[in-house]
């Protein structure tokens, strides 16, 4: 994806005031951001190199240079990692992109008490046990959970933050493009939200990359109403990118009791609301 280091260094740079790196603030300011002398001195480089960066005309940094510019970015750990794969050659094999899922995997998914659905780096369903669906309709094998929180309201509604969800996803989304930069599928679903969603293109402008590996998901569930579960995301060793996600809670807690229910395929009945009869 030609020029993404550029945009990634423009969009950040704009996210990041004097204040955050030392330098004065004072006077009236026509860039959002740190303009690009602050940067360069921050990062102890060149102007004239980092215009060239932010051009597009030299895309190849030393790590050096990365590391000092993501320093001055302030950014994490997972936007670093992006920041030096953008600059130098990441990998990119065919078996990346379409993963075969080894049967003692699909096992392993299959005997989960839990709802349990295998990812790819695009975050496309590929493989995916019963109780996951019934969680959510999302979860099921084919479906893109990008596509579905930007494009689809339908699964969206069953998020009680389903813009939080979608920033989550663009995010995530990023990253995987810093890693599989040649993946013509990626580039296509990219392209896809950025025709057909305005938020989508807001969000990408701001070059966020993360991929959250372990949290709290809050669902809005047609059976029990509203219910908080845990949720872990691992890598599956050796399967070409290929990420385990499970959601729990803990038994015998009111959000158990309600994803018990949810797992058993009943509805709650009675009372005021969807969740009367399960404390």
């Amino acid at each position: 994806m030609r020029g993404d280091l550029a945009e990634f260094l423009r969009a950040r740079r704009a996210l990041v005031g004097p204040a955050a790196v030392g330098l004065p603030g004072s006077g009236r300011r026509h860039v959002r951001g740190l303009r690009r002398e602050e940067l360069a001195l921050t990062a102890r480089i060149s102007v004239d190199y980092y215009v060239r960066l932010e051009q597009g005309r030299d895309r190849h940094p030393s790590a050096e240079v990365v590391g000092a510019l993501a320093r001055a970015l302030c950014l994490d750990a997972d936007a670093t990692t992006h920041l030096h794969r953008l600059a130098g050659s990441p990998p990119s094999t065919q078996r990346e992109y379409d993963a075969a899922v080894r049967p003692s995997v699909a096992r392993l998914v299959d005997s989960s008490p839990w709802p349990a659905v295998l990812l790819d780096h695009r975050l496309t369903v590929v493989y995916a046990n019963t109780l996951a669906s019934l969680l959510h309709p999302g979860h099921a094998v084919g479906r893109n959970l990008v596509r579905d929180a930007f494009l689809d309201p339908a699964t969206g509604h069953r998020h009680v933050d389903p813009a939080g969800v979608r920033a989550e996803c663009a995010a995530a989304l990023r990253s995987a493009v810093g890693v599989h930069a040649g993946d013509p599928v990626l580039q296509r679903l990219v392209g896809e939200l950025t025709m057909r969603s305005d938020e989508f293109v807001r969000l990408w402008a701001r070059a966020d990359v993360s991929f959250c590996r372990t949290g709290k998901k809050v669902f809005d569930h047609p059976a029990v109403g509203v219910v908080s579960l845990d949720y872990e995301t691992l890598d599956v060793g050796d399967s070409g990118g290929l990420r385990l996600l499970v959601h729990s809670a803990e038994p015998g807690t009111p959000d158990g009791d309600r994803l018990a229910l949810i797992l058993s395929g009943k509805r709650c009945h009675g009372g005021q609301g969807r969740t009367a009869g399960v404390q």
